[in-house]
């Protein structure tokens, strides 16, 4: 038996045994609901966050629908960034890093109008058009854009597109990392709200006092690698912000289990958050 069939073997029981979990954990999370529903309602927990001096915006109540997903790592940019233009590119590790001849001016207020049209151009960008503007993770000097999967988007420096701009809103250079054959590994499941994921979030004590909700965003984030093959789950990601701060820290739900992800090593790089 050779590596790779042990690697897919493994791959295929890890998932059992996740979706096992998952079932279990669901079993747990409407076990817990109706307590909820019995001590109080979701509406009664966000007025405790409240009371607790946590600002929290409107909160959407719907489920979702997701995937696992899997992508490869490749060096599919290597082989093709032979027909970018007007720019100096180098593949180093897995990511591509590219400084242009001439700064390109881009929108002060709306970057993301400027840049989306560049993405067309496939000797600008390779793959451009499987990546999406990032307002949550852009800052004025550097844009993100996150790669596109099955109707949301990868929330990973594996899987990303990093615009530096310099001080007169022009782009000099950029860095790009991209996963290739981006599929669903087993068939769509529900997942839990986005108000239900900061209520778990608020239980796990994870939202300390004096602090505001900034965003919430449901997309994917990664559960594994083995050897180039990533395999991602749906994440509600959730960033806070402490009061009189500038900086936000991104904490992470499984949009299936509702379980809190812990620190990993992966980082979404030029970013103002922190998801280590």
């Amino acid at each position: 038996m050779n590596f790779r069939r042990i690697e897919i073997i493994f791959l295929v029981t890890f998932i059992a045994i996740d979706i096992f979990l998952f079932g279990m954990f669901r079993k747990n999370m409407d076990m817990q609901a109706d307590n909820v529903s019995q001590g109080g309602s979701d509406s009664v927990i966000i007025k405790e966050m409240r009371n607790d001096q946590i600002k929290v915006g409107n909160l959407s109540r719907k489920n979702e629908t997701a995937f696992y997903i899997s992508g490869e790592q490749s060096d599919v940019l290597r082989n093709q960034m032979g027909q970018l233009a007007n720019q100096t590119p180098q593949f180093v590790g897995h990511e591509l890093e590219s400084e242009l001849k001439q700064p390109i001016s881009v929108n002060k207020t709306n970057p993301q109008k400027s840049i989306n049209k560049l993405l067309t151009d496939s000797t600008f960008v390779l793959f451009g058009d499987q990546y999406v503007y990032s307002k949550d993770l852009s800052t004025s000097r550097n844009i993100v854009y996150n790669q596109k999967a099955l109707g949301s988007s990868i929330y990973s420096s594996e899987a990303q597109i990093r615009f530096t701009l310099n001080s007169n809103h022009q782009i000099v250079s950029y860095t790009q990392s991209y996963l290739q054959g981006i599929k669903s590994l087993r068939e769509s499941s529900e997942t839990i709200s986005e108000t239900r994921a900061l209520i778990w979030l608020y239980q796990y004590n994870e939202i300390p006092n004096n602090t505001t909700v900034a965003w919430t965003s449901l997309g994917y984030t990664k559960l594994l690698s083995i050897d180039g093959d990533r395999v991602f789950i749906p994440t509600w990601i959730i960033a806070i912000r402490p009061q009189n701060s500038t900086q936000v820290q991104l904490k992470r739900i499984n949009a299936f289990t509702g379980g809190f992800i812990k620190e990993t090593d992966e980082n979404l790089k030029n970013n103002p958050s922190s998801m280590n």
